[in-house]
């Protein structure tokens, strides 16, 4: 069908009353990281960003439309409307191409065989106005028409989803870098992607290369820089300055960026000394849902169901120390769609733990600003601030985040800041603040065996405990402890348990197996 006949049948339906397009009902609304809206008997495509809420009821969006400030001239093909920051839009599609709208509305259009395609924003707040701009600026940029529209929506994420239930980082990495992007936000998607995964794999090559990449933007803020070298407190003392202030609350929260496996260290290092002085509940965003109460049970240990970033080997270390200490963990993150989610997690947090055991204490590793304990200027509350107001329960907050960037200021593995030496908003809504230059994938394991990749080619090697393999098989929903990338040719020391059997798995840039060790505590050759 010719682009013009498209537009052709678009015009007819949109001349026609109620201001309902009749195709209206037609759309598929895809989530999919975005959300991609498809129009398959108008050839038409464009997407959104995935925190909108469009309307597929004819009767809801009629109420919507003669309830609304702005006068339609043209029919209405797609509504959609988002809280934060509040606005809504409409799509509308017509031969008219001056219709006036007021000063506050936010208007981009396109003309293609003398139809108008119009985005109309309406911010419902004027602290929306930027965002609404930017948002209907990329839709438009996306919007597709015509034979070559996009039928198939495929993302990044249908990669992710596709190796689900694998610990073959590196072919899944290799399939992430292949992927095609259309604009910067698919770009922005990807990046992410290869961040996360290539962070999966411990020291590499291509985490430090995209890591440096992303860091090289960062320009030093020089009054920041100068409060870190006069009151910075490094080395032991930053263990122990936090067990000193934690004995002074009943939760600890403790951030990371995602991209950033080291900063699960600190938990890790903190575990043993926080269960001495109390603490017995492990609360972790990053858990699905039930998978704390299977954790909880007897003998268990981390698999690749039990979440997302708990398959990268530093976070399911810290779950399997946690563990072995008695810690008993929590799931806290929101699953209800219809829920604001700082709420929702303040209220899992709460009801999961001093609802019914009021005098036991938690140790809490969230998201980057979950743990701010004051609201944004735009009045936005944080996880924390809810938890802190809601339950008159303060907790001891520490970022890990906010000084990242300044981390390499420092010569040790951790720095740590009181936060009122800052006069900075941001920096203040926290207690304590870190720098976090702890070396990647170091394990407890003090035995080492010698790996050689004779093969021509760089591989994946990955690493499991003998007690958590129970069949030929189970390694293929299990996490390894330890996993990261051998170059061809070239010889490596893997950290090995003494005590047990560990299996020893390597794989092609395919996620083809090529070998398959078990070594024993016997006879393995460590040292």
């Amino acid at each position: 069908m010719k682009k013009h006949t498209i537009i052709s049948i678009i015009l007819l339906v949109c001349g026609c009353s109620p201001k309902i397009s009749e195709y209206f009902e037609e759309n598929k609304y895809i989530r999919n990281y975005s959300i991609h809206i498809v129009n398959d008997s108008l050839q038409l495509y464009f997407k959104s960003p995935a925190d909108i809420t469009y309307t597929a009821d004819k009767k809801e969006l009629k109420k919507i439309i003669s309830k609304s400030n702005l006068k339609l001239d043209d029919d209405v093909l797609i509504y959609g409307k988002t809280d934060e920051p509040p606005y809504e839009y409409f799509v509308t599609v017509s031969k008219k191409q001056n219709q006036n709208y007021p000063k506050s509305i936010i208007v981009f259009d396109t003309l293609i065989d003398n139809q108008t395609i119009k985005f109309i924003g309406n911010p419902i707040s004027k602290r929306s106005n930027r965002t609404l701009e930017v948002d209907l600026k990329n839709m438009l940029k996306s919007l597709e028409i015509g034979k070559s529209y996009r039928k198939e929506i495929i993302t990044i994420m249908d990669v992710v989803k596709k190796y689900q239930n694998s610990s073959k980082y590196f072919a899944i990495f290799n399939e992430i870098k292949k992927f095609p992007t259309y604009d910067k936000k698919e770009e922005w998607a990807k990046r992410q992607m290869e961040l996360t995964y290539s962070s999966f794999l411990g020291n590499n090559e291509f985490y430090e290369t995209y890591l440096n990449k992303l860091e090289s933007r960062f320009k030093p803020n020089h009054a920041i820089s100068k409060t870190i070298k006069d009151h910075v407190i490094t080395d032991s003392e930053v263990v122990d300055t936090i067990i000193k202030e934690a004995e002074k609350h009943k939760i600890v929260m403790i951030n990371e960026n995602h991209f950033y496996p080291n900063q699960r260290l600190l938990i890790f290092d903190l575990l043993e000394k926080l269960k001495k002085i109390g603490y017995s509940y492990l609360a972790l965003e990053a858990l699905d849902i039930k998978q704390d109460s299977l954790l909880n049970l007897k003998n268990s240990y981390p698999t690749l169901k039990t979440g997302f970033y708990t398959r990268e080997q530093n976070y399911s270390n810290l779950i399997r120390k946690a563990k072995q200490l008695g810690y008993e963990f929590i799931a806290y993150e929101n699953t209800d769609e219809n829920k604001n989610r700082e709420l929702a997690q303040a209220e899992n947090l709460y009801i999961n733990t001093f609802k019914f055991h009021p005098n036991r204490k938690v140790l809490v590793l969230a998201g980057i600003d979950h743990i701010l304990e004051k609201p944004t200027d735009r009045g936005k509350e944080w996880m924390a601030t809810i938890f802190k107001n809601k339950y008159n329960i303060d907790p001891l907050t520490i970022s890990q985040t906010h000084l990242n960037s300044y981390r390499n200021q420092i010569e040790s593995n951790y720095g740590i800041i009181n936060s009122n030496f800052f006069d900075n908003e941001r920096l203040t809504s926290v207690d304590y603040l870190i720098l976090n230059n702890k070396p990647n994938n170091e394990t407890e394991n003090q035995s080492t065996y010698l790996y050689r990749n004779n093969t021509k080619t760089d591989i994946q090697v990955a690493l499991f405990y003998g007690n958590e393999i129970r069949n030929k098989y189970d390694y293929l929903k299990k996490v390894p402890y330890f996993t990261t990338i051998i170059n061809a040719g070239k010889k490596i020391d893997l950290p090995i348990d003494g005590k047990q059997e560990t299996y020893l798995y390597t794989f092609d840039k395919n996620g083809k197996r090529l070998d398959k060790q078990t070594i024993s505590p016997v006879n393995n050759g460590y040292h």
